[in-house]
């Protein structure tokens, strides 16, 4: 059950069901959407386990290097980037297959939270010199760009800033936190602040600050699933006029364009784990026996089996939806939500059947499945969890 307000859950329920209605289907791939899959999927398979993505969440970057250079060569960090600055300009399909290939496998690299995400923002610098210079290091792999927009509770309104900025000539002073920073080592942050004595409607800014500015104080610390998180204070922290990407409404294009592409990064890459994790569990039942007959022998094992993958086609199939839907409209938006919402309620009832069918080595750290499951939990809590998307859908379909 959706864990709307008392007076909103039927209602709730019905909007998400209506809205999922007309999208539910199956995705078939271009050739050339096919042969990113089988490209990337080929890449991982030769340079990824376990073993690999933990020895590399230890490191303070948090991800490998030479693989990350590697995905540049191929082309993979360039695919988000806007054709009109220089990169390739994928579609919402292309990207996603990208992720759902980086989550099946657990791919350590920040490939939404440095690329895909802050992507969104280059299309609304002032500067579009400035843009397409930070748009080529990126694609490149020498350059990294983090996103700092989640505060406090209220973490997907991007409304709810706290963060204050103040103008003083050629200078900006910013007082503030951000919280939950994944990947903190970039190069730079993209921050989004509110001007002092102005309105979310008109004072919002997004401003890009290079690390290691003087000022600013980092709290650093693991999330579940072992990856590198951190609070950012900044504390009267003094910046030149360049920090300054897009105010008014270019700013508040840039900051609600990451919140929805990254609620997107995050279904996509939780479908790949969907996946994986079933296959790990039917694998599992097959191969285990007891009582002198494998797990699947048994009449309730194969209906948990059948249930779990009802559940990922409903995720599968809304998630393709999702990307023919160009980003920015209101149905858009509303399809972002239903997607989040949906994919939750699958890696819910996947992830906790997994866990129960295999008993306890599915939680321990030796086994792969338990890598999927923190990794799916992180996923949900990334740019808005279950209830704050359903509420969001409900308040979207109203107005």
């Amino acid at each position: 059950m959706l864990n709307l307000l008392p007076t909103q859950s039927k209602r709730g329920i019905k909007i998400i069901h209506e809205t999922l209605f007309g999208i539910i289907m199956h995705f078939n791939p271009t050739e050339e959407q096919a042969m990113y899959r089988e490209t990337i999927a080929r890449f991982l398979d030769d340079r990824y386990s376990v073993a690999h993505r933990q020895q590399f969440l230890e490191q303070r970057r948090g991800y490998d290097p030479e693989n990350w250079s590697a995905l540049a060569d191929l082309g993979v960090l360039s695919l988000p980037i806007p054709d009109g600055l220089g990169g390739l300009g994928g579609t919402a399909a292309e990207i996603a297959i990208i992720q759902e290939e980086l989550g099946y496998r657990l791919a350590v690299e920040p490939f939404s939270e440095n690329i895909v995400i802050p992507a969104v923002a280059l299309q609304e610098f002032d500067d579009e010199g400035r843009a397409r210079t930070l748009a080529a290091e990126m694609q490149a792999g020498t350059k990294t760009v983090g996103v700092a927009l989640s505060e406090g509770a209220r973490r997907f309104d991007a409304a709810a800033i706290a963060c204050r900025a103040k103008i003083d000539g050629g200078n900006i002073t910013l007082l503030g936190t951000k919280h939950v920073v994944s990947y903190p080592e970039a190069d730079f942050l993209l921050v989004s602040a509110l001007l002092a004595n102005e309105d979310a409607e008109n004072g919002l800014i997004l401003l890009l600050v290079p690390a290691g500015t003087e000022g600013i104080s980092t709290r650093t610390y693991r999330l579940i699933d072992g990856t590198l998180a951190a609070d950012f204070e900044f504390e009267n922290t003094r910046l030149t006029s360049a920090a300054m990407v897009a105010s008014g409404a270019g700013a508040v294009r840039a900051i609600e364009g990451m919140h929805d592409r990254g609620a997107r990064a995050a279904v996509a890459e939780s479908l790949g784990i969907l996946r994986r994790m079933f296959e790990l569990t039917t694998e599992y039942t097959n191969s285990r026996v007891q009582f002198g007959r494998p797990l699947t022998g048994n009449q309730v094992v194969r209906h948990r089996l059948a249930e779990m993958l009802m559940h990922y086609e409903l995720a599968r199939s809304v998630v393709a939806g999702l990307c023919i839907f160009p980003a920015g409209t209101h149905h858009a938006a509303k399809l972002v939500s239903a997607a989040k919402v949906t994919v939750a309620k699958a890696f819910d009832f996947i992830g906790k059947q997994s866990i129960q069918l295999h008993g306890g080595i599915g939680l321990t750290d030796e086994y792969e499945l338990s890598h999927h499951y923190k990794r799916g939990l992180a996923l949900q809590e990334m740019y808005g969890n279950k209830r704050e998307h359903a509420l969001r859908l409900a308040k979207l379909s109203t107005s």
